[in-house]
C-alpha cells in the first residue's frame, strides 16, 4: 500500500495538474476574452439581415418606416453600427427583435398609423418586430460580439489571434546632463519653443534634460537654441530619440488609449534603448495606426474679429492640462430642442478656471457683443458686428466652433466665486466618436510625442493565418514529444522507466498552460519556443536522475535510492539555477520577442524543480524498490 507520508511529492504533482485543468477549461481563469468586431453587407435592390438585441447608429442619412404588413425600417445610404449578435442572414426576412435605433445627425419619418415604432428625438425605440432593409444602397453593418475562447480558457496574442503590430521608435531629439534649477523649467521651455518656432507642447525640459519632439527641427538649430540660452551643448551631445522618463509616459498614455478605445487585449512594450512596440489582437492597422499618430492635443481657442477689423486673433484659453475631470458624453440640443452635435461635460482645475474667466472678461466674450456672436456658427447674437467664436482643436485640427451661451457668458461675467464653486462647461463637437475621442485625450492626457512609424515596422496578420500558426504550434510541440520519447524508450528500453518520464514531461507542459491561463498571459510564438525548450529540458534532467540511480548497481535498499537521488537533484538543481541566472536578465531588459521566452523557461524550470522531479523520483522509487526494501 502506498504511504502519503512518503509520497507527498506524488500528491503535490496531483494538486496541480487538477488545479491547472480547473484553470484551463473551469472557472479559476475567469479570463475575460473581450469582443471582436464582424462585418456584413447588404446590397442590391432588396437585401435584409436578421437582427436580435441589437441598437443601431445612423450617422448623417435618413430613416423612413413604411406601412407595409410589418413594418419597415429603409436605410438609404447609410452606416450601420450594430452591437449585438446577427443571428441569422436570409435575402427575404431581416428584424430588430427587442433591440433600438439611435439616429445621430440624420432624420427619422415614420407614418401616422405606425403603433410598435416611436420616434423621440431622433431615437427610434421598437417594441415588436421590424424589418431592415437597404433599398437601392448599400449597407454595411459592423457589430461586435464576444471573442471566440475556443475549448480552454488560454489567451493569444498577436503571432496567435492575428491583429496589428507596430515597431517604431519615437519622434524627438534631446541633449541631458543640463545644469539649470528646477523653477526655470517654464521659462526655458517658453524661450527654447519661441526660438525653434515650434509649439511650447513640442519641447520637454526637466531634470536636467531637454527634448525637442518637432522632426523638422535639426540638430544645429537644437544646439544654437541651447547655446543662445546659455548652456555650453554641441552636436555631439544631442541624442536621437527621447528620454527614458518621455518613453515610459507614452507607454502608459498609449496602453490607457487602446484600452479605453475598447480594443481588448492591446499591449504597448518597449524594445531595446528606443522601440516601442504595439499589439493589438483582431484590429486592422488604419485603426491602431490612428491611436499611436493622434497626439491628442485638445485646446480651445479664442477667436475674436473686433467690430470693423478685418483680422481675426486667436488666444489658446484652454489646454488639457486645465481641465480636472471630464463626464459622460451625449447630445447637444439648441433652444428649440433640436439636436445640434455632441458635447464632452468638463470641470476645469481651480487654476485653469480662473485664467479662463479672466480671459473670457478680457476678450470681451462676456459682453453682451460677445455673447453667442460667433460667425462661424450663426446664432441669436451672430447679425452683431465683430465675431467671438470658442473654437475646440484636437491635435491642430477644429473639431467645433462654438459661440458663448449667455448662461455660461454671464456667469463668468459676474460670478466671482465660478473658479471654485462650478468650474464646469461642456466642449463641443460635431459627432460621437470626436466627442469620444476628446473626452479619452483629455483623460489619459496627449502624448508628448508620437510613434515615428516611417522609420518603425508596421505589421498585421490575418485571424486565419493566425490560426494556421496555432496548428503548426500544436504540431511542432507534438513532434518534439514524440521525437524526445523515441529517444527515451532507446535509450532505456524499459516502459517502467520511459512512459513516466514522458507523463512527467507532458506533466511540466500542462501545469505551465495552467499557470498561462490563470495568469492571462497571451500565448505566442516565444512562449511555444519556451515551452519546447522546457520538454527538452525537463526530459534531459530526468534522464539525469534515471541514470544515476539505475546505472550505479542494483538498488537494494531505500537508503541507497535517496543517497542517488540526492546527488542527481543535486546536479540538476544547480542547472535549474544556472538556466535562472543565466535567462533572468531577459525578463527586464527591452528585448521584446526573447522576454516571453525567458519568461515560460524560468517557470517552466521552477516547476520542475520544486514539484515534476521530484515526484518523478517518487514515481521511479515505487517502480524499482518493493514495499519491504522501501
Amino acid at each position: 500500500m502506498i504511504s502519503l507520508r512518503e509520497n507527498w511529492r506524488i500528491v503535490m504533482l496531483v494538486v496541480f495538474l487538477l488545479a491547472s485543468a480547473l484553470a484551463l477549461i473551469g472557472p479559476i481563469a475567469q479570463s475575460d476574452p473581450g469582443t471582436q468586431t464582424e462585418y456584413a453587407q447588404l446590397e442590391g435592390d432588396d437585401q435584409q439581415l436578421t437582427l436580435e438585441r441589437s441598437s443601431i447608429d445612423f450617422d448623417n442619412t435618413t430613416v423612413e418606416t413604411t406601412n407595409e404588413s410589418t413594418d419597415t425600417i429603409v436605410a438609404s445610404d447609410a452606416e450601420i453600427e450594430v452591437n449585438g449578435e446577427i443571428s441569422e442572414r436570409t435575402d427575404s426576412s431581416a428584424r430588430v427583435v427587442n433591440g433600438s435605433l439611435t439616429v445621430t445627425g440624420g432624420t427619422v419619418v415614420t407614418p401616422e398609423n405606425t403603433s410598435d415604432i416611436t420616434a423621440t428625438e431622433q431615437s427610434i425605440s421598437i417594441s415588436g418586430e421590424t424589418t431592415l432593409r437597404a433599398e437601392n444602397s448599400t449597407v454595411t453593418l459592423a457589430f461586435e460580439r464576444p471573442a471566440d475562447t475556443g475549448p480552454t480558457n488560454l489567451q493569444y496574442g498577436f503571432d496567435l489571434s492575428g491583429g496589428t503590430r507596430i515597431r517604431a521608435p519615437l519622434a524627438g531629439m534631446y541633449v541631458s546632463d543640463l545644469d539649470f534649477d528646477r523653477n526655470q523649467s517654464s521659462e526655458l521651455n517658453r524661450q527654447l519653443a519661441d526660438q525653434l518656432d515650434v509649439e511650447p507642447i513640442d519641447v520637454r525640459v526637466r531634470q536636467g534634460a531637454v527634448e525637442v519632439f518637432d522632426t523638422n527641427v535639426t540638430d544645429e538649430e537644437f544646439v544654437s537654441a541651447l547655446q543662445a540660452s546659455g548652456f555650453n551643448a554641441t552636436q555631439d551631445d544631442v541624442n536621437d530619440g527621447v528620454t527614458e522618463d518621455t518613453r515610459e509616459n507614452v507607454v502608459n498614455i498609449l496602453q490607457s488609449k487602446i484600452d479605453r478605445t475598447g480594443l481588448s487585449g492591446g499591449t504597448v512594450t518597449t524594445v531595446g534603448d528606443g522601440l516601442v512596440v504595439v499589439e493589438v489582437p483582431n484590429a486592422e492597422i488604419d485603426q491602431v495606426r490612428d491611436i499611436v499618430t493622434d497626439r491628442g492635443v485638445v485646446r480651445i481657442e479664442a477667436a475674436v474679429r473686433e467690430p470693423g477689423a478685418n483680422s481675426t486673433t486667436n488666444t489658446t484659453v484652454i489646454t488639457g492640462e486645465d481641465i480636472a475631470s471630464t463626464g459622460q458624453i451625449g447630445q447637444r440640443t439648441g433652444p428649440g430642442g433640436e439636436v445640434s452635435g455632441w458635447e464632452a461635460p468638463v470641470t476645469l482645475t481651480e487654476e485653469g478656471a480662473q485664467n479662463f474667466q479672466q480671459q473670457m472678461q478680457e476678450l470681451g466674450f462676456t459682453s453682451p457683443s460677445g455673447i453667442g456672436n460667433c460667425d462661424l456658427t450663426g446664432g441669436p447674437g451672430a447679425d452683431q458686428p465683430g465675431s467671438y467664436c470658442l473654437l475646440t482643436t484636437l491635435d491642430g485640427e477644429l473639431v467645433r466652433a462654438n459661440g458663448m451661451g449667455g448662461d455660461l457668458g454671464a456667469e463668468l461675467g459676474t460670478n466671482d466665486n465660478w473658479a471654485t464653486e462650478s468650474p464646469t462647461f461642456t466642449i463641443g463637437a460635431s459627432n460621437a466618436d470626436e466627442a469620444q475621442e476628446i473626452k479619452i485625450s483629455l483623460e489619459v492626457g496627449s502624448l508628448p510625442t508620437n510613434l515615428d512609424i516611417s522609420e518603425g515596422d508596421v505589421s498585421y496578420i490575418q485571424p486565419s493565418l493566425a490560426q494556421e500558426f496555432k496548428s503548426l504550434s500544436l504540431i511542432t510541440g507534438l513532434f518534439a514529444w514524440f521525437g524526445v520519447a523515441g529517444m527515451v524508450f532507446l535509450r532505456y528500453n524499459k516502459v517502467r522507466v520511459a512512459v513516466p518520464m514522458i507523463f512527467t514531461a507532458i506533466a511540466e507542459v500542462f501545469i505551465l498552460l495552467g499557470f498561462a491561463a490563470v495568469t492571462g498571459l497571451a500565448l505566442d510564438l516565444s512562449h511555444i519556443a519556451g515551452l519546447i525548450a522546457v520538454i527538452g529540458t525537463g526530459v534531459d534532467d530526468l534522464i539525469i536522475i534515471a541514470d544515476e540511480i539505475l546505472q550505479q548497481g542494483e538498488v537494494a535498499t531505500g537508503r541507497v535510492f535517496q543517497n542517488r537521488f540526492r546527488k542527481a537533484f543535486w546536479v540538476i538543481g544547480a542547472a535549474a539555477v544556472t538556466t535562472i541566472i543565466a535567462m533572468s536578465p531577459l525578463t527586464f531588459l527591452s528585448v521584446g520577442d526573447l522576454f516571453g521566452f525567458a519568461v515560460v523557461t524560468i517557470v517552466g524550470v521552477l516547476i520542475g524543480v520544486l514539484v515534476t522531479r521530484p515526484a518523478y523520483g517518487d514515481i521511479l522509487r515505487n517502480l524499482v524498490l518493493s514495499e519491504d526494501q522501501q
